[in-house]
């Protein structure tokens, strides 16, 4: 059976969420969800469930982004145009020490 934390990072991971946005969803602190999904934290029951219920999220599609190996559904058409700045550029000193 997996732990709780591994079951949070899963779905997390699952619907494309930072831990920064599930924290912000669950209103739990971000280094708190780190430490609960890598076994670090006893959390209490409430916690959980409020985590739990940030992840139900009725009628939000699960996806995985690219780094944990999701796709886009369509690659992304090129412009055609380059960045470049806007106004003149100054070269950059080096600092005196």
């Amino acid at each position: 059976m997996s732990s709780p934390g591994g079951l949070i990072r899963e779905r997390r991971i699952d619907l494309g969420w930072t831990q920064a946005q599930l924290a912000d969803r669950a209103g739990v602190a971000q280094a708190d969800i780190s430490r609960i999904e890598n076994g670090r934290l006893d959390t209490r029951w409430s916690t959980i469930h409020r985590l739990s219920t940030a992840l139900e999220t009725p009628g939000v599609e699960p996806k995985r982004s690219l780094a944990n190996g999701g796709r886009r559904s369509s690659p992304r058409k090129p412009t055609g145009k380059k960045w470049a700045p806007n106004g003149p550029v100054a070269p950059i000193e080096p600092a005196e020490v």
